[in-house]
C-alpha cells in the first residue's frame, strides 16, 4: 500500500504540478502557444548559456498578411529571462534566399519576450535569423517558416482561402454560373444589335 502511495505521488508530481520538470521548459515560455507545443521551435548556444524558443501565429501564414514572429529568451544558466535590463538588444532577418528584410535594435521586454510583425512576400520556406547582443556575450539563431501555397485571387474570389474538400465542387458551380452569366450578356447583345 506505502508504495502504491509513493508511485501515485511521484505520477501526480511529474504530471499535474506546475514546477515538474516536463512542465517547467515551457512554463518560462508563457506567451508561446501551448495548444500545440511541437510548433515552438528552440536553439541553445552553451557556450553563452542562452536558449532561444520561437513560434509564429497564424499557424499557416498567408501571404501578404501580417504574421507575428515570436521570441523567448532564457539565460540556461540562471533560470532568468533575458531583458533590455541586460541591455539586450537583438536583430531579426527574413530570408528566403533572395530577399532579406531586417529588424533592428529590437528591446528585449523584462519578461524575455520580443515579436515583430512580417509580410511574407511568397509561399515556400522562409529562414528566420536572430542575434542577440548582451552586455557580455552574442549569441546567433536560426528558425524556419513554411508559408504555404496559396492560390491567386481572381475575379469571384479575390480572397481565396485554403482548399478544402468541398472547394472542388464550389469551384464548378462558380464557373457555370460565370459561364451563364457571360452567355446571358452575350444572347442580350446579340438580340440587340439584330434589333437594329
Amino acid at each position: 500500500m506505502g508504495i502504491i502511495f509513493i508511485l501515485m505521488f511521484l505520477y501526480v508530481n511529474d504530471t499535474w504540478l506546475p514546477n515538474s520538470y516536463q512542465d517547467a521548459k515551457y512554463m518560462a515560455y508563457a506567451h508561446m502557444p501551448t495548444s500545440n507545443i511541437s510548433r515552438i521551435q528552440e536553439w541553445t548556444d552553451s557556450k553563452n548559456g542562452i536558449n532561444i524558443q520561437f513560434t509564429y501565429e497564424p499557424e499557416k501564414p498567408i501571404i501578404d498578411t501580417f504574421t507575428e514572429l515570436k521570441f523567448s529568451i532564457e539565460n540556461t544558466t540562471t533560470g532568468d529571462h533575458i531583458s533590455d535590463t541586460k541591455d539586450a538588444v537583438v536583430r531579426v532577418v527574413v530570408t528566403n534566399g533572395q530577399r532579406l528584410f531586417n529588424f533592428e535594435n529590437i528591446s528585449v521586454g523584462n519578461n524575455g519576450h520580443f515579436s515583430v510583425k512580417y509580410l511574407f512576400p511568397d509561399d515556400g520556406t522562409h529562414q528566420v535569423i536572430t542575434r542577440v547582443d548582451t552586455n557580455d556575450s552574442s549569441t546567433a539563431s536560426s528558425f524556419n517558416v513554411f508559408v504555404p501555397h496559396q492560390a491567386p485571387p481572381n475575379i469571384l474570389n479575390p480572397f481565396p482561402s485554403s482548399p478544402t474538400a468541398g472547394s472542388n465542387s464550389q469551384q464548378m458551380s462558380t464557373t457555370i454560373l460565370l459561364i451563364g452569366i457571360i452567355g446571358g450578356i452575350a444572347a442580350v447583345t446579340i438580340f440587340l444589335i439584330g434589333r437594329k
